[in-house]
């Protein structure tokens, strides 16, 4: 697979999640740069102080986090200027498999998908085919 974006995100507090994640989306070529968070808040800060053309085209957010929770995360996102975020997309990938966790998150405007982990090749072939879209 080649680049499917030039740059991704993932968040998610379990540093042995990220750690398989990212080594499965390099196994996948998915992106060309792909930064990491621990926190949320972290994650909101930094992407704060992006510039609009710095920005991410895409962000992996797991849900079930200490301190600045998912949901959280989309508000405090939610309330970056559109101009800045208007261009990045937001994937969901959680051990909740909650129908109102999955309704609740595709309310929020910039989220594309829902993934439940672990994150499997044929949910980056389903990912392609929403980022085309």
């Amino acid at each position: 697979m080649n680049n499917l974006v030039e740059k991704a995100v993932l968040i998610d507090d379990s540093e042995i999640d990220l750690f398989i994640q990212r080594r499965f989306l390099e196994v996948f070529n998915f992106s060309k740069q792909l930064q990491t968070f621990v926190s949320a808040r972290q994650a909101l800060d930094w992407l704060k102080s992006l510039e609009k053309d710095l920005m991410p085209q895409l962000i992996f957010l797991d849900l079930n986090m200490p301190e600045v929770d998912g949901f959280g995360f989309l508000l405090s996102f939610a309330e970056i200027p559109e101009a800045q975020r208007q261009h990045v997309r937001i994937v969901i990938l959680t051990s909740s498999n909650s129908r109102s966790d999955l309704d609740k998150a595709l309310a929020f405007k910039n989220v594309v998908h829902f993934i439940t982990k672990p994150l499997k090749q044929s949910d980056l072939e389903v990912l392609k085919l929403k980022l085309a879209s």
